[in-house]
């Protein structure tokens, strides 16, 4: 599950691993959208697992109040690492790194900057926490809480698609997604 809405997803502002809030709007929007039963999902939840980042896990604690489950921290769960991108607008970073921008809407499987994450490093740090949870052998009742990025990647792997329609997958905050994690994720594509 995506976190609830934050100021910066308001604005189009990357935040990466900015410790931030969320908004009242996104604490209406986790409390009165989280219904797991709703989803037509039969399992149960027996357990969250956050992002450590604050968004993450202030949506983990409403969720978690709600079904009564408690939580646990995967740092390995936090969002993309944006490097020079983290804090500025979209329209920023299209002015500032326009050749950059161009290749992230192209082909963002290539991109790669100092201090910012490549997808494929994403993507096995994200399979890595995944891995966390299945040698707890308790992930069948398991929700993560996590951020966009890290949604998308997951998704990409579990269903076997390239990385580059990583920027056409739709995560909406709030959104949830169901993987089977039965694929062996020690190697990434």
């Amino acid at each position: 599950m995506r976190h609830g809405r934050t100021a910066s997803n308001e604005r189009s502002i990357y935040a990466g691993w900015s410790d931030e809030e969320l908004t009242e709007a996104g604490i209406r929007e986790v409390k009165a959208g989280f219904r797991i039963r709703d989803y037509g999902w039969g399992g149960k939840i027996e357990k969250i697992y956050t992002s450590p980042i604050r968004r993450a896990v202030h949506t983990a604690e409403i969720v978690g109040k709600y079904l009564n489950v408690g939580i646990g921290i995967v740092d390995e769960f936090k969002e993309i690492k944006m490097g020079p991108w983290e804090g500025l607008a979209e329209k920023e970073v299209i002015k500032k790194f326009p050749d950059e921008w161009n290749l992230w809407n192209r082909r963002p499987s290539r991109l790669n900057m100092k201090g910012r994450e490549t997808l494929i490093e994403l993507q096995q740090r994200a399979l890595e926490g995944i891995e966390k949870i299945k040698c707890n052998g308790d992930y069948s009742g398991g929700l993560v809480i996590t951020h966009m990025a890290i949604i998308r990647v997951l998704m990409i792997y579990y269903n076997d698609l390239p990385l580059d329609i990583y920027r056409k997958l739709d995560v909406p905050n709030c959104g949830l997604f169901v993987l089977d994690l039965r694929k062996d994720s020690k190697t990434s594509k």
